[in-house]
């Protein structure tokens, strides 16, 4: 039977290499994480010439009035931020996966640890991953769908300047998306946990009133201490992961999410500004204007599943909170070896709360996210009353 879900994580891995993104290797079946000569050498030349050719760009003389023709001032500078929050984002994440080479190899030897010793985790996230290379596979094409479309209105320049935004745009996309797999991956590690959690607590529950005879009742009660000690290891084992994580993304997260943002303020009044004035005013085809549309409903689409699954984590988490609180409800009389086990688990989830940040500037959780969605509201109805009153 064909591996699907194996398939789509090694086209994932190799299309990393392919663009220059990832400069290190590792063996799927072994969990080997290693430094190739020939994969180093390859990320070098590939980030070099997008170097290059990003020097040669910034020395040509480019024609603005391709892209804006009778645009006013704001929608300019609204364009022109929003390419530029793009490429920065590109080229810091670059900059990033060399500076912390070392620690990301070594995060990713903790994820291939844990995907080894239990490997059921690839098919509870099966649907996950597909959804998201769907969602980025999409999102890519009709980049380039736009790209290709803007050939025949520009210049060499123009078109130098358009792929090179479409290289670095899918470097920035294939970041998040490595993101959203280890966090995917997390989850379903976290989801095992609860389900065994679960398991455990309901037999000692049972074994607490209604005891056997003493010999099998001690034999119980330390199989269930065993299966709670293993359940702590993985879960500090995961949340190591999930700290490391931050602090390998952090510069990137804080691009990406400051990205999201303003581009998303961004696109509300760019959108209005269509709707109002028509495409013709920036020099787009409808059929370029269609295309655009697509790629932003998908781009977002892409945004929001990054976001949940961050906020999945978080809720998975509470749930393993919760269902420890159950054991005020174990009658008296459990081996004394069992009780510490459970007082043990809930002490190391209380001593050490899962924290998701960006570099420790804002918290990750709903109650900041609705923060941001209303600020986004507030902001883009902001920069609409200003394209009214003074345009």
């Amino acid at each position: 039977m064909l591996d699907w879900v194996g398939l789509l994580l090694r086209i994932v891995y190799y299309y990393g290499h392919l663009i220059g993104l990832s400069n290190f290797e590792f063996n799927w079946r072994t969990g080997r994480v290693f430094a190739a000569a020939g994969s180093t050498l390859y990320a070098i030349v590939a980030n070099g010439i997008m170097v290059i050719l990003l020097g040669i760009l910034l020395t040509q003389q480019i024609n603005f009035s391709i892209i804006f023709r009778s645009t006013n001032r704001l929608h300019e500078l609204v364009i022109i931020t929003m390419t530029l929050l793009r490429l920065i984002g590109g080229l810091t994440t670059i900059l990033n996966r060399w500076r912390q080479r070392c620690q990301m190899k070594d995060l990713a030897r903790k994820i291939l640890r844990l995907f080894l010793a239990r490997p059921q985790v690839k098919r509870m996230s099966r649907w996950g991953i597909l959804m998201k290379f769907l969602t980025a596979s999409v999102t890519d094409c009709l980049q380039m769908a736009i790209t290709l479309d803007a050939i025949g209105r520009g210049d060499s320049t123009f078109f130098l300047g358009m792929g090179l935004q479409f290289w670095i745009s899918g470097i920035l996309n294939l970041a998040i998306s490595q993101h959203y797999l280890v966090l995917l991956f997390v989850r379903a590690q976290y989801q095992l946990l609860n389900r065994e959690l679960r398991e455990v607590i309901d037999e000692s529950t049972e074994l607490s009133y209604h005891p056997t005879r003493k010999g099998a009742f001690m034999t119980r009660c330390c199989h269930l201490a065993d299966r709670l000690e293993d359940i702590a290891k993985i879960q500090s084992q995961l949340q190591d992961i999930v700290s490391k994580l931050g602090e390998v993304f952090g510069i990137q997260g804080l691009m990406v999410y400051g990205g999201y943002y303003i581009s998303s303020v961004a696109t509300s009044y760019l959108t209005y500004s269509i709707l109002k004035h028509g495409p013709e005013k920036f020099a787009m085809s409808y059929t370029t204007a269609a295309l655009i549309f697509a790629w932003w409903c998908f781009y977002y689409w892409d945004a929001i599943m990054n976001l949940f699954i961050i906020l999945y984590v978080q809720d998975d988490h509470k749930e393993m909170i919760h269902l420890l609180e159950r054991r005020t409800l174990f009658a008296s009389g459990l081996d004394v070896r069992l009780e510490e086990s459970f007082e043990s688990l809930q002490l190391q989830l209380l001593r050490n709360p899962l924290k998701m940040d960006v570099m420790e500037i804002f918290s990750i959780n709903r109650d900041s996210t609705s923060s941001m969605f209303g600020s986004f509201i507030t902001h883009s109805i902001f920069l609409i009353q200003y394209d009214i009153q003074f345009f």
